[in-house]
């Protein structure tokens, strides 16, 4: 039963309004009257069978007592028998048209019913009665979620969701996914014993998860770990822990690392991101700088709100409201931030929408403020609780926890195909496997994206010591540098140039890195100037500060700087171009402060190829900048 339905389908319809004298509620009958009041002692009780017989008993008496038809419709809607409910209040209107509560009550009825028309109606007509105006906030919510509802469901959404299947799903609840953004790590909440929240962790094999297992300690204890984020390259995850010893509130925020196969040792976030208050949900962005989460600490808009932190020189921020655009009066929760950075997920119930729970998108705006929330609609959102979101670097693939629709029951994770007008943009990743050019040995390595147009560092992450693997997310229309390097190697350089795509297919990178020796060479794969000219170009800087970088922590280490041409043109005017290209990059590191003496440079035109110059790839490969250690 959904979270709202529980609220409004509670006793709500107050004990104290039994004992109140009605216009056309008593009765004049004085046994009936002695019935009405036991049945009221056993119905604040929660006896409801004694309460049902003090009625029957009432009602044998006195056919048109109203009051007794409203506490048994009552009692009927408090154990979920809405029909027979239902029948009740329609007794009472027949009695008394002119009675408010019995609106109230049927409303909410014919809403759990997804008679969605009928719920409309009926909170109009109650809220045409002044008298019950204290009223008029719930059965306003119930008023707009039963017109969005009856709306939705005339305009369904593709929705066509696919089980994970027995590898992932159990007899347990599974819900709260998270996964890499290559989608090839699935980690994800299961109520074990319908008692302990514990992490259970997939991989992909040949397109399939494999059988989940459990983290196992550190990061489970025998405690309860809950909803878990992972930063796109799967080495860091974020979760809550509830009732830690030295913790701040009920619920922090904790952080573990991939070390090589082993998870280190759990470290809570603290203050400020950690408060005295309920700490939940975390969600990383896609270059790990900002922390998502869900927190009723005071300063929000509602019961609990989403705010979001900052990783700004080696700390988190204090946490920011994201806003009344985003966080209602209700509970807020579950953000999920996706890796366009532009699109956030999250569930709310102080939202219009189906009732009770539903998922809910806002983008930025122009101003860069989040816009108003949008329903994900139905079929998505139904009648039941939608609570989890989370959507793949593809900006298409999606993952939820709905309940099982087979033998299993309970909650399961499902996979499937967002549509089209609630996607966020599509972003790719490069992903690669660093290790060293002579040994083949795997290696950690840092990684560094830039983008060439700011020269601002967007991610910044390390291979794992292990496997060597590494992942940054790549956004669309930008120019990016990557660039590898590890102590007592060169530097690795890359280039993707996106700045014309919206997105890009996945790259598969193998990152040798050379051992710094005489002869070694590099390419400069972010060096750039206009065609026949020499004058470095402005997005060349970032990769000649890392030149210079490098430089500087080898203060042993010579280098010769090398321009390369095509074979297109004259030979004698390449070798002055190749030549001058170089001597440009060596006279920009000498104006940085690398001494004149560590530096020579020359111009190979055409000698040197590294592609078939009989293809435009192969020749824009083959014009190109080199360093080697002299």
């Amino acid at each position: 039963m959904k979270k709202l339905l529980l609220i409004l389908l509670s006793i709500g319809f107050s004990i104290s309004l039994f004992a109140q004298e009605l216009p056309f509620s008593g009765t004049k009958n004085k046994k009936a009257e002695y019935y009405f009041g036991e049945a009221l002692k056993t119905f604040q009780l929660q006896d409801f069978a004694k309460t049902q017989n003090w009625l029957d008993k009432a009602l044998a008496l006195d056919p048109n007592f109203i009051d007794a038809y409203m506490m048994l419709a009552e009692m009927k809607k408090d154990n979920d028998k809405f029909e027979d409910a239902i029948g009740l209040y329609n007794k009472v209107i027949a009695l008394n048209p002119e009675f408010p509560m019995s609106y109230f009550g049927r409303s909410r009825c014919y809403f759990v019913l997804q008679q969605y028309d009928n719920a409309f109606k009926d909170a109009e007509k109650f809220m045409s009665f002044p008298d019950y105006y204290q009223k008029k906030d719930v059965i306003s919510k119930v008023k707009d979620n039963a017109d969005f509802a009856r709306n939705a469901i005339k305009s369904p959404f593709p929705f066509n969701p696919i089980n994970l299947g027995n590898m992932v799903n159990s007899m347990d609840n599974e819900y709260f996914p998270g996964i890499t953004a290559d989608e090839q790590v699935l980690i994800f909440t299961r109520l074990v014993n319908g008692r302990d929240e514990e992490f259970y962790r997939s991989t992909k094999v040949d397109g399939k998860y494999t059988l989940a297992e459990n983290m196992g300690y550190p990061i489970n204890t025998e405690r309860n770990e809950g909803t878990v984020s992972l930063s796109a390259d799967g080495q860091y995850i974020f979760y809550t822990a509830c009732n830690r010893p030295g913790a701040s509130g009920s619920c922090d925020l904790f952080l573990s690392k991939l070390d090589g196969n082993t998870w280190s040792e759990p470290i809570n976030l603290g203050p400020p991101v950690n408060s005295a208050s309920w700490e939940s949900q975390p969600c990383l962005s896609f270059d790990g700088r900002t922390l998502y989460f869900s927190s009723n600490r005071p300063g929000g808009y509602g019961e609990s709100d989403i705010w979001y932190t900052t990783f700004k020189n080696g700390r988190w921020t204090p946490p920011v409201n994201a806003g009344p655009e985003i966080n209602s009066a209700g509970d807020d929760q579950s953000p999920f931030i996706a890796k366009d950075d532009q699109t956030l997920y999250f569930n709310s119930d102080g939202h219009p929408g189906m009732g009770g729970v539903d998922l809910f998108f806002t983008r930025r705006g122009p101003d860069g403020r989040w816009q108003k929330p949008v329903n994900l609609g139905y079929p998505i959102n139904s009648y039941k609780d939608e609570t989890c979101l989370v959507i793949s670097s593809n900006g298409k693939d999606a993952f939820m926890a709905k309940e099982g629709d087979d033998s299993r029951g309970g909650l399961d994770i499902y996979s499937f195909e967002l549509y089209e007008q609630a996607r966020p943009q599509k972003t790719g990743y490069a992903k690669g496997v660093v290790f060293d050019a002579v040994t083949k040995k795997k290696l950690t390595a840092k990684i560094e994206l830039i983008d060439l147009a700011t020269g601002r560092t967007v991610i910044e992450s390390y291979s794992n010591k292990v496997s060597g693997e590494f992942l940054v997310c790549l956004q669309g229309n930008k120019n990016y540098a990557l660039n590898v390097s590890a102590q007592g190697y060169l530097f690795y350089s890359e280039n993707f140039s996106l700045q014309n795509q919206s997105a890009t297919d996945p790259l598969i990178l193998s990152v040798p890195l050379q051992p710094i020796t005489a002869g070694a060479k590099i390419v400069l794969k972010n060096i750039f100037f206009d065609s026949d000219k020499f004058e470095l170009k402005a997005e060349s800087k970032a990769e000649l500060n890392k030149l210079i970088q490098f430089l500087s922590n080898n203060p042993k280490v010579n280098i010769e700087i090398g321009g390369h041409t095509d074979n297109t043109g004259d030979f004698t005017k390449n070798s002055t171009l190749s030549a001058n290209r170089a001597k440009a990059v060596k006279d920009y590191l000498v104006a940085a402060g690398v001494p004149v003496a560590r530096l020579t440079y020359k111009g190979y035109a055409d000698t040197q190829p590294i592609a078939d110059n009989k293809t435009l790839d192969g020749r824009a490969k083959n014009r190109r900048t080199e360093i080697k250690i002299i």
